[in-house]
């Protein structure tokens, strides 16, 4: 499915969605739901208190409040990838009725947990290329949810890129292998690249101790440029890599706009608030009784270019107008 025929599907479904009886969004009278969440960060944390705030607001709107008729049990990685598979089990065993996770390696593990509670994947790349769901229209298993686009984005954000830095050669990707949106990422990532005759070099991190090392390369290889996956790996590490990229003056960018808010140069994806308002929905429809092999998976409508211009500064550079006229947001 193209990505015109894509962005056709979803606002016909989300159509469905607002078309749908009033009646549908009251409380089930007496009713209390569990829900679990396998998630990179809990809603405390700054970088994902947005996306939370809004899934949180969602459901809510219809009928459903934490303390009042829905019990969340809760498990954050913080780093710990190694925990996947023993919070999937944890959660199982909690006799939840869906859980929620914004990782490919949450879907792994769960996956290996349960094939009968349905599973909400919220921000994930390509479901059907991860080879979690038969098609976007027809999942066909316990899972569905809403992607983020990224793949169809990669084009759109190297000549972001280009605009800011023209002669951009080596673009450095901090990655995470074990993770398959962030391969999938990768990969798209390193075709749009080599077609421009950029060198995409490889920093991989599949755990924190990793990244020091994938600094260390990015550094001896000359890395003008560094995208920076929001991977469960990669998350607590962000301190770090914006302290590097600022001591070596190198541009930075993601999909994530939480990142750029804390210092990165750019950021252009899926509005993560939007993903959480829409994953709240699909939580919502399971709760009320659907099934998940027969809720299509939902692509995003809200994207955002972010532009942060005091790190613009401090790197020395100046954002060309044509980049600045095209920002949802310029941080100053």
């Amino acid at each position: 499915m193209g990505l015109a025929q894509r962005r056709r599907f979803l606002i016909a479904a989300s159509t469905a969605i607002v078309a749908a009886p009033f009646g549908l969004r009251a409380q089930p009278a007496g009713r209390v739901a569990r829900i679990g969440v396998l998630c990179t960060l809990p809603p405390s944390n700054p970088i994902n208190a947005p996306a939370w705030k809004a899934f949180y607001a969602e459901l809510k709107a219809r009928g459903w409040e934490e303390g009042r008729n829905l019990v969340v049990e809760g498990r954050y990685i913080e780093g710990h990838t190694e925990k996947y598979p023993i919070f999937a089990g944890e959660l199982v065993s909690a006799g939840v009725e869906v859980i929620i996770t914004d990782q490919s390696q949450g879907v792994d593990a769960l996956r290996k947990a349960t094939r009968t509670i349905p599973i909400v994947m919220t921000g994930l790349v390509d479901p059907v290329k991860a080879g979690y769901v038969a098609s976007l229209a027809h999942p066909g298993g316990n899972i569905t949810g809403v992607s983020n686009q990224t793949g169809d984005l990669t084009d759109k954000l190297l000549e972001l890129r280009l605009s800011i830095k023209p002669d951009l050669k080596k673009l450095g990707v901090l990655w995470s292998p074990n993770n398959a949106g962030s391969a999938l990422g990768f990969e798209a990532s390193q075709v749009v690249a080599h077609a421009h005759g950029i060198e995409q070099i490889s920093l991989p991190v599949d755990a924190p101790a990793d990244l020091g090392p994938a600094l260390a390369k990015a550094q001896r290889e000359g890395v003008e440029w560094l995208t920076v996956h929001p991977t469960a790996a990669i998350h607590p590490g962000f301190p770090q890599i914006l302290a590097w990229a600022t001591e070596h003056r190198v541009m930075t960018d993601s999909i994530t706009a939480s990142f750029t808010r804390r210092g990165l140069l750019m950021s252009y994806g899926a509005d993560y608030r939007d993903l959480g308002r829409i994953s709240a929905t699909f939580v919502d429809r399971i709760l009320r009784g659907a099934k998940p092999a027969d809720l299509p998976v939902e692509q995003p409508t809200k994207f955002a270019l972010i532009i942060n211009l005091k790190t613009a500064g401090a790197l020395g550079i100046t954002i060309p107008q044509s980049v600045l006229q095209q920002a949802d947001e310029v941080i100053q």
